[in-house]
């Protein structure tokens, strides 16, 4: 019996860094990123091993190498990477699974029909997220973006929704050979689909995602006029622009009875 036994390469975002950058001459912002192996058997990832650490200058891009930092100013490396241990789990219940083959595959079209109906109402959570003509103009270019870097396989998706004159506005790109860039290429590439965001939605809020096959690789947003945000825990854009549309819409209908106790 053969066992399948290897490890991948990993990159952590831990946040900003005030650092002096070697090739701008100068104090510059750096986000700091861990990087580390993660064991895995027959393709299930395990634990984390051999960690390092970078920092890359937010202003030319430049990655070098840096200590490792303070115990607790930073989030710590993960021992069972992404639920690793679902695997032993899995194992266990192995024979249970085969029972239920069958009542799996005789209900399969069934679910498959569920899962793209709730697929459907992610994006458009309440119905109050809909794809407009300036959506669809700025997906468009982002698509054109990824086609000239002859990426294959890449879905873009843009939505927005207003409320109380304000706009969220969401734009995703899914890039199933995301894992293979390196850090330095993944800046530069949300850094230009930032520059085509701003063109096409200068005076609302927005929301960025870039991600992989399953997990999301780059997180920014920005308030209309401001600069952007780059969001280095691993969050999911879509779910916080669904909930910044939410606090609007909850501040929105307590304001009337804030000037009704202002005025009585």
């Amino acid at each position: 019996m053969y066992i399948v036994w290897g490890s991948s390469v990993k990159h952590q975002a831990l946040g900003p860094r005030s650092a002096t950058c070697v090739a701008c001459r100068q104090e510059t912002t750096h986000v700091l990123m861990r990087n580390y192996a993660v064991r895995h058997v027959y393709w299930f990832p395990l634990f984390s091993t051999n960690a390092s650490y970078t920092k890359a200058c937010e202003r030319c891009n430049l990655i070098t190498p840096t200590g490792e930092p303070a115990p607790g100013t930073v989030r710590r490396e993960p021992f069972l990477h992404r639920m690793g241990f679902i695997f032993p789990v899995g194992f266990l219940v192995l024979p249970m699974l085969f029972a239920l083959v069958g009542i799996v595959f005789g209900a399969g079209a069934g679910k498959l029909a569920s899962a793209g109906s709730e697929a459907t109402s992610l994006v458009g959570v309440g119905g109050h997220f809909h794809t407009d003509d300036t959506d669809r103009a700025a997906r468009s270019a982002v698509q054109a973006l990824f086609d000239r870097l002859d990426t294959q396989r890449t879905t873009v998706t843009a939505t927005s929704a207003r409320i109380d004159g304000h706009t969220v506005r969401l734009l995703t790109a899914q890039y199933s050979q995301l894992r293979r860039m390196n850090d330095r290429d993944r800046l530069r590439l949300m850094s230009r689909i930032e520059e085509i965001v701003d063109a096409s939605f200068a005076g609302d809020e927005v929301f960025l995602g870039l991600k992989g096959r399953l997990l999301w690789g780059g997180h920014a947003h920005r308030q209309a006029g401001d600069a952007w945000i780059h969001v280095v825990d691993e969050t999911d854009p879509e779910k916080d622009a669904f909930a910044r549309y939410h606090d609007i819409e909850l501040a929105a209908a307590q304001a009337p009875a804030a000037d009704v106790d202002a005025h009585p």
